[in-house]
């Protein structure tokens, strides 16, 4: 069956490393030919897949959901699309839309701590009714990476505010946080404003660690933001005032 194929790209998952994806990594199964066959017929409109495009790898695994709109949304369809990544010819991953199939056809997208990361896409692989009607599906580019921390902490003393910012990265090998070198940027907003503003683009040191002193009297709030990299994405740190 078409949906048990997808099925098994989906699970299939399990075998492919996160750092580096190789392109000779077989991590997923060809469509049987029936299946080429049938997407060659006249469609009968279209089929379009939503799902989460920025995730963030931050625990063990995560389960996200997709959604179908179009003319395949009815009773009866099955729709599946592969998730292709540019340094693999097979599929990391598959997202299925089957009611008849209760383990993986619910439209869930497993996202494991080794998941594959970087920007893929997720093509279209079939879309059907029992009837045989075929339907166009969308292509969705989906990017992951791994999750980010940041930590901010401050003291003051008369007029001299400190500020002492901390970067983490979550690890696939550990499952936890660790911290880590990494470019970032200590902000502040006035009392009483919505807008955050640059007080000193900065690195942490070999610890994930970056300390900032100067003089200001007034009150402000600060936080410690991380910017992306390609294994990372970018994330602000929660508020603190001095």
């Amino acid at each position: 069956m078409i949906r048990r194929t997808l099925a098994t790209a989906a699970a299939a998952v399990g075998i492919a490393a996160l750092l580096p994806l190789t392109a000779s990594a077989q991590v997923g199964p060809v469509l049987p030919k029936h299946a080429e066959a049938t997407s060659k017929a006249q469609a009968a409109g279209v089929c379009n897949l939503s799902v989460p495009t920025r995730v963030a790898i931050g625990r063990p695994e995560l389960n996200l959901y997709g959604k179908v709109t179009g003319d395949c949304n009815r009773t009866g369809n099955s729709s599946g699309w592969y998730l292709m990544h540019p340094a693999s010819p097979d599929p990391v991953n598959g997202i299925l839309f089957d009611a008849t199939d209760t383990e993986y056809g619910n439209g869930r997208w497993e996202v494991p701590s080794y998941h594959p990361i970087g920007t893929m896409n997720f093509v279209g692989a079939f879309s059907r009714n029992a009837d045989g009607a075929t339907y166009t599906q969308n292509k969705v580019p989906v990017t992951v990476k791994l999750a980010a921390g940041a930590w901010i902490s401050s003291s003051r003393t008369a007029d001299v505010v400190t500020l002492k910012g901390t970067s983490l990265l979550y690890s696939t090998t550990n499952n936890t946080f660790f911290k880590r070198s990494a470019g970032g940027v200590f902000q502040f907003r006035e009392k009483g404003s919505t807008t955050w503003q640059t007080l000193k683009s900065v690195y942490t040191n070999s610890k994930g660690e970056v300390t900032l002193s100067y003089r200001y009297s007034k009150v402000r709030d600060y936080r410690f933001s991380l910017y992306s990299t390609s294994i990372s994405w970018d994330l602000g740190s929660a508020v603190t005032t001095r």
